[in-house]
């Protein structure tokens, strides 16, 4: 018996060596050959692998020549990261879309129809006329000031996403970024027909004075050279107040103001103030498919597509 116990104490003994001799070996190892996070991508607080040899692709979407997109490593205070993709660089209120371009609506933005959301300032021709709410709400108030300053109530919504268009219409052309959501055609109510708006008379009050509004002639007088298009004052398009504002003061169409914003960065931005909020507002280009961006977590900010090669972004300071 004292043979048998002896026995299995030496194998218990032994057993035990060998569990700290491999533990021992174990931590040489790591010592020596310390684990590779490089292959390892951070990305909100999560460690992603990207494929490796022999798998069928990687686990985040490639960017240009096979680079992996680049999230900020370190937010600053105050804010957070927004994820942008290439398709975004052709959506938001600041794209000067021409009309051989696709559209895409920004279905995140609220909608109300025209025809039931509207005041006593002005008419609709038509029930149904989609626009967004900021959209609205700027021209509810731009509709409000005309009948103040002129005494007037002849202006009419003719169309929005869409604009019935040909031989005798007030608004004779189509244009494409009116699925947008931020566009409206108006036309002036006769005596005894619909007429097409001229920009003049008493009316010229609202190509003066929409940016106050946010609103902009998408198609002003003298820029046919740049926008491709002749002079159409019925054809407003919602741009956001402080966008408007310094198209306005600089004489721009949309096209050479989305030129202009690229020149700003996030450290060296355009500074707008309106009557009671202060704007900044900077460029920041598209490098891959994916695109990281810097935004406020208070939420003010607006992030649109410049039609080409990035983002605008909007960050309201109160």
């Amino acid at each position: 018996m004292k043979k048998e116990k002896l026995k299995i104490s030496r194998l218990a003994a032994a057993m035990a060596g060998s569990v700290v001799l491999l533990c021992a070996i174990y931590s040489g190892v790591r010592y020596f050959n310390p684990l590779d996070t490089s292959q390892y991508i951070f990305e909100e607080g999560n460690f992603v692998q990207p494929g490796g040899k022999g798998s069928a692709s990687p686990t985040l979407v490639s960017g240009i020549d096979g680079e992996l997109p680049t999230s900020p490593s370190i937010a600053e205070p105050g804010c957070t990261s927004k994820t942008v993709t290439k398709d975004d660089i052709f959506k938001g209120k600041l794209v000067p879309y021409k009309n051989d371009m696709t559209v895409i609506a920004d279905k995140s933005e609220d909608s109300v129809n025209l025809a039931m959301y509207k005041n006593d300032c002005y008419s609709t021709l038509g029930d149904y006329f989609p626009l967004n709410k900021d959209a609205a709400d700027g021209f509810n108030n731009m509709m409000k000031a005309y009948n103040e300053a002129t005494n007037l109530t002849d202006f009419a919504i003719y169309g929005t996403d869409a604009t019935l268009t040909g031989a005798g219409s007030p608004c004779p052309i189509p244009f494409a970024d009116s699925k947008t959501g931020n566009t409206v055609d108006v036309a002036i109510v006769g005596r005894d027909s619909i007429i097409a708006y001229d920009g003049d008379d008493a009316e010229k009050w609202v190509v003066d004075n929409c940016s106050d509004y946010g609103y902009i002639v998408r198609y002003p007088q003298g820029k046919t050279e740049i926008t491709g298009e002749e002079y159409y004052p019925w054809h407003l398009r919602y741009v956001g107040k402080p966008h408007a504002m310094i198209m306005k003061a600089n004489n721009w169409c949309l096209e050479e103001y989305v030129a202009y914003v690229k020149g700003y960065t996030r450290e060296n931005p355009i500074v707008c103030n309106t009557d009671d909020r202060t704007y900044e507002i900077y460029s920041v280009p598209s490098n891959s498919d994916v695109t990281y961006l810097s935004v406020p977590l208070s939420g003010n900010y607006e992030i649109s597509g410049d039609g080409s090669t990035g983002y605008i972004i909007t960050i309201e300071k109160k």
